[in-house]
């Protein structure tokens, strides 16, 4: 076994977080090229006719495509893997970007037909200090996209290894209720502050270190327009019975009566599980049906396109326990994504037994 051909780039920016491979050829041929109504990457990437997406995050990668003469072998180097089907027109493929089409062949993969690629992840090591220049910026994250030959008929993708759950915690909804800049504060305390939490001179030391200028809590924040038929900031402080805040220090007490920090008499720390809005506030209906999309969305979409994938490429008779051991999921994350693909039209789902299903692509998931 093998390396056969390979093409390096040290310092490839993904274009909205995707990095992107594609068939190297001439004119309008591909079937699927274009992302469909299901997530574009799921959660790790996809394949299609000619095309990967893969989830290629922020900052700069290094890229390894390698053309093998068979499978690789399985090691612990990695911290995200998955194996999908590729079916190549041209026997030559590109890495290139979601805007440019396909560029300069990069790898020559043979005859055109069946491969199978892996594509496994790791983060790397993080500078010691931000660079001045963006183009300096240090690669923060590894991927190796193995190309071989697929021998067998078409097998649908497989997850192999993840850092975290394919089905996300739900978003408690309080950016999407109160605007982006009200939980500024609260979002200091949790993502710069210790465990045992920041006193109000931490907070203040925070925003000067950080060019808000000498005493932030004492400033007003910004309240963007209210969305008709919401509650406004002061409807909220109503609810739980505070007075509406003016200032950045205000908000404090407002996040002690929503539990999005508690407050021991001197420190403000975060709340591991934040309860959803919608439990805590009584909300309009619209407004909770709203949160409660918003919240699924961020849940099971990228998951859904899991299984919207295993099904475009034949793995349409499944069982639940199959779906949960190919997508690495847990058999109640599957019974809830496919619910959530069924809701917004992307799979149409069958029960043929206790843990039997047989699933069909939708027109929206169809790739176009």
């Amino acid at each position: 076994m093998g390396v056969l051909g390979w093409h390096e780039d040290e310092h490839y920016m993904p274009e909205d977080g995707i990095l992107v491979v594609q068939d190297v050829r001439a004119g309008s041929w591909y079937e699927d090229l274009t992302a469909n109504d299901a997530h574009p990457v799921g959660t790790l990437g996809r394949s299609g006719r000619g095309w990967l997406y893969a989830a290629g995050g922020d900052g700069p990668c290094v890229v390894r495509l390698q053309l093998r003469d068979d499978r690789p072998a399985d090691d612990d180097l990695w911290s995200d893997v998955f194996e999908a089907p590729y079916l190549s027109p041209s026997g030559a493929v590109s890495l290139t970007g979601l805007t440019t089409g396909p560029g300069d062949e990069h790898l020559r993969l043979g005859e055109p037909g069946m491969y199978r690629i892996r594509a496994a992840h790791r983060p790397l090591p993080a500078a010691p200090e931000p660079p001045e220049d963006e183009d300096d910026l240090k690669p923060t994250d590894l991927w190796q996209l193995d190309f071989w030959p697929d021998k067998e008929p078409a097998n649908p993708p497989r997850w192999l290894r993840r850092h975290r759950s394919p089905v996300r915690k739900a978003d408690p909804g309080w950016r999407s209720l109160l605007g982006l800049d009200v939980p500024e504060v609260a979002s200091v305390v949790e993502w710069t502050g210790p465990a045992e939490g920041m006193t109000v001179d931490d907070i203040n030391s925070w925003g000067a270190d950080h060019h808000r200028g000498p005493n932030w809590l004492g400033k007003p924040f910004y309240v963007g327009p209210s969305r008709e038929g919401w509650p406004t900031l002061a409807d909220v402080a109503r609810q739980v019975r505070v007075p509406e805040p003016r200032v950045r220090r205000d908000l404090l007490p407002l996040y002690v009566a929503l539990q999005i920090l508690t407050f021991d008499g001197t420190r403000y720390a975060a709340v591991k599980d934040k309860p959803l809005a919608q439990d805590v506030l009584q909300l309009p209906d619209h407004v909770t049906a709203g949160l409660e999309l918003s919240q699924a969305m961020g849940q099971f979409t990228a998951h859904a396109a899991d299984l919207v994938s295993v099904v475009f490429w034949g793995g349409s008779e499944q069982t639940i326990a199959s779906l949960a051991e190919r997508t690495l999921a847990s058999e109640d994350d599957v019974r809830r994504t496919l619910r959530y693909a069924e809701d917004r039209k992307l799979l149409e789902v069958e029960q043929r037994g206790p843990d039997e299903v047989s699933l069909t692509m939708c027109p929206a998931a169809r790739p176009r």
